[in-house]
């Protein structure tokens, strides 16, 4: 396939060039053409090598141009922060709390420092100084640009009620993200370059670009960085790796610093030891460092406390909606279905009066149950606690969720519930909710899972749910009212959905 697409290429380019016309611009324009030539000349010092760097670097250049402008603009990417790490934090619990945590401290400054010094004194031992001065510049240079960026931007950390760990000092970039790109990514670099094994050389990409990734979420998980923060610094990273190994390249092309010389001495049993000892004390530190580091160590104890809103049952629906949103919302905040299901009372009385009414509660959202779920619409199987993609009300993803499933996956009646900070008579949950049938599943492109398809005509579910709550028996009365015109409007997967605009409150009964 490889030798198909390289032939093409070429045939494509020798077609090019002797066109008339293409000839006629060359003659029109000679030196242009000569210096368009050269800088796709590999043989040439300053030629293809120098123009592919150019062009990479130049792209995450822009790329973290564009987030920076963002957060200055309070654009799409920022605005979608917040939700982000509201629905990262629904997949928290405590065997991920401290996988995450351990990628977080290979991105510490401490583990950082201690590999940094091991992998340099490696270096200088086998003389490799040009590797040594890269390096060494690559983690130097990055951590005085994190540090100005910060000191520039002084951008807030995320709010305490998300955060796992305790960090101070400003959030943009994010120093782990970008120590990550500064150290691993070249250390990376070193590993494929003294190797021609094809698969050693593509176990090193996968391995480092799990790890570097791998780091930069884990400041997502666990709350001390907005998402925009990580790539902004995976983008200035990435810049900075790509001229560092740009230069390196051409010097190695053009000054005959190549592969042989390294592997004339991979079979120096000293070398090995050295090397092998090096590594156990840097492996040993970073062990030491996490344990005595423990998430139990350094977890914030916090409650989230919503400051209740009290109003009577003679205000509702009128004050219901005071300073907040009547429709739930995309990641970007984007307005989509609108509210048209809220109960009055407590959670039980809440799951009670949906059991009795033939619903289920919803899995929660995590790695295990989306596994699951693909699995079922595979097969198109059965899955009747399936969980849903989490939809947003106020920045906040619904916490509860219940559906009365079919014989197969890809077919439900579906209902996101959010606990709001309203209280009726002073004692009274005010539970929102938007529900809707779930017709058929698609692969969503963005997020690379299967998502439900919703029958667009989302009343038909509000009128059906009205009536099999009232069929139970658990509701002392109901009413309905207009929450919003009348809208044809789309939802976070992009599915149709259209409505009259109104809501009913149901009461529950104790």
């Amino acid at each position: 396939m490889l030798k198909l697409v390289k032939s093409s290429i070429k045939s494509a380019s020798r077609g090019i060039k002797n066109d008339p016309e293409v000839r006629k611009m060359i003659e029109r324009f000679p030196r242009f053409f000569r210096f368009v030539k050269k800088r796709f000349t590999p043989d040439y010092i300053f030629g293809l090598y120098l123009t592919v760097g150019v062009v990479i670097a130049a792209v995450f250049a822009y790329l973290f141009l564009n987030i920076l402008e963002d957060f200055f603009q309070q654009d799409v990417l920022v605005i979608a922060d917040l939700r982000i790490l509201n629905i990262i934090k629904a997949f928290r619990g405590p065997r991920l709390d401290r996988e995450m945590l351990l990628l977080t401290y290979l991105g510490e400054t401490e583990v950082i420092v201690i590999g940094f010094l091991a992998v340099e004194a490696f270096l200088a031992y086998l003389k490799r100084w040009r590797y040594f001065i890269t390096l060494g510049t690559s983690v130097a240079v990055g951590e005085i640009f994190v540090w100005v960026m910060k000191h520039w931007v002084e951008r807030g950390r995320p709010p305490v009620s998300l955060t796992l760990v305790r960090e101070t000092g400003f959030s943009f970039p994010s120093g782990h993200a970008f120590a990550a790109c500064s150290f691993y990514g070249m250390l990376a670099y070193f590993i494929y370059r003294t190797t021609k094994n094809r698969w050693a050389r593509a176990l090193t990409v996968a391995v480092s670009l799990l790890l570097i990734g791998g780091i930069g979420f884990s400041r997502l998980y666990l709350g001390v960085h907005w998402p925009s923060d990580v790539l902004a610094s995976f983008a200035a990273g990435a810049a900075w790796v790509t001229i560092l190994v740009t230069i390196l390249e051409i010097r190695r092309k053009f000054n005959g610093l190549g592969i042989k010389k390294f592997k004339t001495l991979k079979g120096n049993r000293q070398i090995k030891i050295f090397g092998a000892t090096l590594l156990a004390i840097w492996l040993a530190f970073a062990g030491y460092f996490f344990q005595t580091h423990s998430l139990a160590r350094t977890r914030i104890n916090h409650q989230e406390v919503a400051e209740n809103i009290y109003i009577a049952q003679s205000d509702v629906p009128a004050k219901l909606f005071d300073g907040f949103p009547r429709v739930s919302e995309t990641v970007s905040g984007k307005s989509q279905e609108p509210i048209n299901i809220i109960a009055v009372g407590s959670y039980d009385q809440l799951s009670q009066a949906f059991e009795d009414a033939g619903w289920i509660p919803c899995d929660r959202i995590n790695t295990k149950n989306i596994g699951r779920l693909i699995t079922s619409t595979l097969t198109n199987s059965s899955y009747p606690q399936a969980p849903g993609v989490p939809s947003l009300w106020d920045t906040q993803p619904n916490p509860y969720a219940f559906e009365k499933p079919t014989d197969t996956v890809r077919e439900r009646e579906h209902i996101h519930f959010w606990n709001t900070p309203f209280l009726v008579d002073g004692r009274e949950n005010v539970w929102f909710g938007t529900a809707h049938f779930d017709q058929s599943v698609k692969i969503n492109a963005v997020i690379l899972m299967p998502t439900h398809v919703i029958d667009p005509a989302i009343d038909k579910e509000r009128e059906k749910i009205k009536t099999e709550l009232v069929d139970t028996g658990k509701v002392d009365s109901f009413l309905g009212f207009q929450i919003v015109e009348p809208t044809l409007g789309k939802n976070q997967s992009g599915d149709l959905f259209f409505t009259d605009g109104k809501a009913y409150v149901f009461y529950l009964k104790n």
